[in-house]
């Protein structure tokens, strides 16, 4: 194991996973349940020294933070698999869904009774948005330059149209990078802002 693999692994404090449209029971054996057992034989090498020393089990419980996204997609029974793999090995469990998740798994009394509490995401904050783009707009393809103020405006159009929707800033980065692609466009402005917002669907809950 390479001298910066093994700080990856030894910093790695939690595991995400989406959940896939189809996800029966043994779906989340193999796309979750595999990355954990990796991510623990590694851990437990660096530890231990010795990978002869692991066994499955303590593989299994070498991960503290499961965080699983599109929960919505979960059926009951793989919902219940996920609480028994959760009790079983000992890792903590994040559910992200869209809101009214809670209400689905409210039905469920075995399920609901292990929940901590619900945390609704609220819309980002102006100044939350700015701080964002600044460290991350690099990260969805498009640049936002500070000295130039065709860039400047275009980022407050992006701002103003995304109304802190960090959904919708996804989908709207998506289409400026293409029309900035297709047209062959260096620097982003208000009218790329504008083109690609015409480009979308943007509802009352987008």
């Amino acid at each position: 194991m390479s001298p910066k693999l093994a700080e990856e692994v030894a910093g790695c404090k939690a595991v995400f996973y989406t959940a896939y449209v189809s996800n029966p029971p043994r779906t989340l054996d193999s796309g979750l349940g595999t990355p954990l057992a990796k991510l623990g034989a590694a851990r437990l090498t660096l530890a231990l020294g010795s990978p002869e020393e692991i066994v499955y089990r303590a593989i299994r419980t070498a991960c503290p933070l499961v965080i699983v996204d599109e929960a919505d997609r979960l059926t009951i029974k793989s919902l219940e698999h996920l609480r028994h793999m959760s009790d079983d090995h000992g890792f903590g469990l994040v559910l992200m869904g869209m809101p009214g998740l809670e209400k689905r798994l409210a039905r469920y009394a075995q399920l609901y009774s292990r929940i901590g509490f619900v945390h609704e995401f609220k819309a980002l904050s102006e100044a939350e948005m700015r701080m964002l783009l600044a460290k991350h707009a690099g990260d969805f393809g498009v640049v936002f330059d500070q000295e130039k103020l065709d860039a400047v405006e275009a980022q407050a159009a992006a701002i103003r149209i995304t109304r802190g929707n960090f959904r919708l800033m996804e989908r709207l980065f998506a289409q400026m990078q293409r029309i900035m692609t297709i047209n062959r466009i260096g620097n982003v402005t208000t009218d790329v802002v504008e083109a690609a917002r015409d480009c979308l669907v943007i509802g009352a809950g987008n």
